[in-house]
């Protein structure tokens, strides 16, 4: 099963269309970095809910195909080696973007370690990854055992 990794600008890559990047954005990301360049053979043609049928050329990284620009995002898929992710992170910093997999992770905004080499700091005022709503669920529980217990405590039961 495919799984991707989509480069947008919204908390949930499924919301791209709200703050698209658009092709013009990609052609500029393309002609600044030496290492990018839309395939000249390979491509996806995807059908609109009308029926119309748009071809989406694949971008190469090194020579491979490996990115695609859909509609209003980045995509990569079928799982993405490191560095793939290492690319696409690079990729969302120059879009002003970030990177999201099918499942909602978020990868941080900061390029993965050349083995044997220390990762580098995390960019100043880096925003903090969301945390699962599991986690969210059991703060907000322990926060309310706390109030209840101090509630007890000082009013009595």
């Amino acid at each position: 099963m495919a799984y991707d990794l989509h480069v947008v600008r919204t908390e949930d890559w499924a919301d791209a269309a709200s703050a698209p990047i658009t092709k013009p954005e990609v052609e500029a990301l393309i002609a600044t970095d030496p290492e990018l360049a839309w395939s000249a053979t390979d491509f996806v043609d995807m059908a609109d809910a009308s029926g119309t049928v748009t071809r989406y050329w694949m971008i190469t990284w090194q020579g491979q195909s490996c990115f695609w620009w859909y509609r209003d995002q980045i995509q990569c898929s079928d799982p993405p080696s490191d560095a793939h992710i290492s690319k696409l992170i690079q990729i969302a910093q120059a879009l002003h973007a970030q990177v999201i997999g099918d499942d909602g992770e978020i990868y941080p905004l900061v390029p993965l370690a050349a083995p044997g080499t220390s990762p580098p700091p995390p960019p100043s005022g880096a925003t903090p990854t969301r945390w699962p709503l599991w986690k969210q669920l059991l703060v907000a529980f322990l926060l309310g055992c706390v109030l209840l217990g101090l509630k007890l405590l000082i009013f009595g039961g």
